[in-house]
């Protein structure tokens, strides 16, 4: 694949933040035909088949150790399988605002979880940053309410959206190794491959007369604006994003890359009030701005630190 140049990674990694942080929105339209597991599969299968022939226009550096597919399993089933069948069954009860805002504490689980097990500690200084993210967490769930949080009509959503946050940090830490040892496309591209597998069986078994339902309703007809969301969030959500955020991580590092995904809510705001209706109250800007400055506080690079050093250790930090 040909390489991004400078002066345009600049440009389409901004255009990653916009794709990731309307995605929301877009999976919002998708569900409004499709069942979640049904828009999952969709998104999945056509973004693996097309990461599936890129890897053979490669040709060289595309395969994987035999060893690994056991990692490669089980990050699909976090990465994609679990996460995105989380994410858009809690998109159902929740705002996309919300959900974009909620995702955003990822690196903050993520430092927790590698401080928990043993492989990083947590600096004095960036407790602080942890503190500051889970009120704004607080605020948004809660909308200022503290003593009505049980009955809260997007409650259910937002702990989804949470506990999605989590598992995409378990999937951080987990696939530190991996995402050493190879080429960062070519290992989300097979982790893409065998989270759709992986996918299947549970669609199949969720509801054994999915696949039926979905070849009716394509054979029937269904609104345009549902597979323009299934193609945006497959074609240039997961392919085309993955291959520009992982193209900026080589050419200007991680540091800087990392700095674009606190764009994401900014767009999934936007899309949320433009696409769904959605309102903003000041609990959440004041929450979604205390997340993100706290997850800033927490990621924030030291002197000790090098960009090279800590770009394997590199994610989506507020994905899609």
């Amino acid at each position: 694949m040909r390489t991004i140049s400078i002066p345009r990674i600049y440009f389409a990694l901004l255009s990653v933040s916009f794709l990731w942080g309307t995605s929301f929105a877009a999976a919002k339209v998708g569900m409004q035909e499709l069942t979640p597991l049904n828009l999952v599969a969709t998104r999945f299968i056509l973004a693996s088949t097309l990461m599936a022939s890129i890897l053979l226009c490669m040709r060289s550096r595309n395969t994987i150790n035999r060893n690994d597919i056991p990692k490669f399993v089980m990050l699909g089933f976090t990465a994609i399988t679990s996460y995105f069948y989380i994410q858009y069954t809690g998109l159902q009860y929740t705002t996309t605002i919300n959900a974009a805002l909620l995702i955003a504490t990822s690196p903050i689980f993520t430092a927790v979880i590698s401080a928990l097990i043993g492989w990083e500690s947590i600096p004095r200084s960036r407790y602080a940053g942890i503190i500051l993210a889970f009120a704004g967490v607080s605020l948004i769930i809660t909308n200022g309410r503290f003593d009505g949080i049980f009955h809260s009509s997007t409650l259910t959503g937002d702990v989804m959206l949470l506990i999605n946050a989590i598992v995409w940090a378990g999937f951080t830490v987990y696939g530190k190794s991996i995402l050493q040892k190879y080429r960062p496309f070519v290992a989300m591209a097979y982790i893409h491959i065998f989270g759709t597998l992986l996918l299947l069986p549970l669609v199949l078994v969720s509801s054994p007369f999915a696949p039926i339902t979905l070849v009716t309703q394509l054979a029937q007809g269904i609104h345009l604006k549902t597979v323009v969301a299934a193609l945006y969030l497959a074609a240039l959500c997961s392919v085309y994003a993955y291959y520009v955020w992982y193209s900026g991580v080589d050419r200007i590092g991680a540091v800087k890359t990392s700095v674009f995904s606190y764009l994401n809510p900014l767009f999934a705001i936007s899309a949320g009030i433009w696409l769904m209706n959605e309102t903003v109250t000041a609990y959440t800007v004041t929450g979604g701005l205390t997340v993100i400055s706290g997850v800033y506080l927490t990621n924030k690079p030291t002197c000790s630190v090098s960009p090279v050093s800590s770009a394997p250790e590199d994610k989506r930090s507020i994905h899609e």
